[in-house]
């Protein structure tokens, strides 16, 4: 049996299900698309299983975790082969279907795409287990209230579940953002935005990796000096990297970001067009900050290779 025929082997009754997750499938990750149509995907090393949950919607286009999918396409795609085919919903729910998979891999990871469908928070918040991650995508160019709000449901529900989060395009409003992600115990934390960044948000942020990408030229480099200063206070004692980039055909004055912060160590890589430079904080703890521009985009990274814990 191939594993296209394994996993639907899967499908046929609990003691099958147990047979199969035992033979420990070298699935890379499994993840779970949350749009008008869900999608799960299996991916292997070469090969990937792609289900996509075909759902009957109301007039609200509200996805209630315990649908019923009315059928079930699948794609099987692999370096030498791609074919699809139908298949019936397995008379399981969209909950049933989640943890389902999530036995093949228990670190599920789900994106959200709000706006394009709404959720049904409850069932979200009490049915959903564990999770990798999760990603937060704003569909719309222009998110209405209702899109907002749903957004800010989402992470109230499942913040306390996750170690991942992405917010992708998601418009930064303190009581959508700030304050939830504030108190999470979060290990990545990735932001794609428009908008500017207040930095000194970020010190009251409990991350150990932090990656921004700005979409735009602006950047206030005297902002992310103030980060840094705090840091050096003794802020975000768990930080150990942060990467921000953003585009600009311009040089940006590394001078306005590194005024005043003690510079213990600075090295120049004409090679790669970097700098790096060491500061430590109050903790006696260092840090190596590397800024760098290249063609049509600027960089500040900072590792911390041993925070406090």
């Amino acid at each position: 049996m191939d594993l296209y025929e394994i996993i639907n082997y899967s499908f046929l009754s609990k003691k099958a299900t147990s047979m199969v997750t035992a033979l420990q499938l070298p699935i890379l990750y499994v993840d779970m698309t949350m749009e008008e149509q869900p999608v799960m995907l299996l991916q292997f090393e070469g090969t990937s299983i792609e289900f996509t949950l075909e759902l009957q919607r109301n007039n609200k286009n509200i996805t209630n975790l315990y649908d019923f999918p009315i059928r079930v396409k699948v794609k099987h795609s692999s370096e030498t082969r791609e074919f699809e085919s139908t298949i019936s919903n397995q008379q399981m729910d969209l909950v049933e279907w989640i943890r389902h998979f999530s036995l093949f891999d228990e670190n599920l990871g789900i994106d959200f795409h709000v706006g394009d469908t709404h959720f049904d928070i409850p069932t979200v918040r009490n049915t959903l287990p564990k999770l990798r991650d999760i990603s937060i995508t704003f569909s719309k160019d222009e998110p209405d209230e209702s899109d907002i709000i749903n957004a800010q449901n989402l992470l109230r529900a499942l913040l306390s579940k996750i170690r991942c989060l992405d917010l992708l395009s998601v418009p930064l409003q303190e009581n959508l953002y700030l304050q939830h992600i504030g108190i999470a115990n979060l290990e990545v934390l990735y932001l794609e935005y428009q908008s500017n960044v207040r930095f000194v948000d970020l010190c009251s942020w409990n991350v150990e990796k932090c990656i921004i990408a700005k979409k735009g030229d602006q950047m206030s480099l005297v902002d992310l000096n103030r980060f840094f200063k705090l840091w050096i206070k003794g802020s975000n004692p768990k930080l150990n990297e942060l990467f921000i980039e953003w585009e600009t055909e311009i040089i940006p004055d590394w001078n306005v970001l590194l005024k005043g912060l003690k510079i213990e160590k600075e090295i120049e890589d004409q090679e790669e067009e970097a700098k790096y430079f060491t500061i430590r904080n109050s903790r006696d703890i260092c840090a190596e900050i590397k800024v760098c521009h290249s063609e049509d985009t600027a960089s500040v990274e900072m590792n911390c290779p041993n925070p406090v814990n």
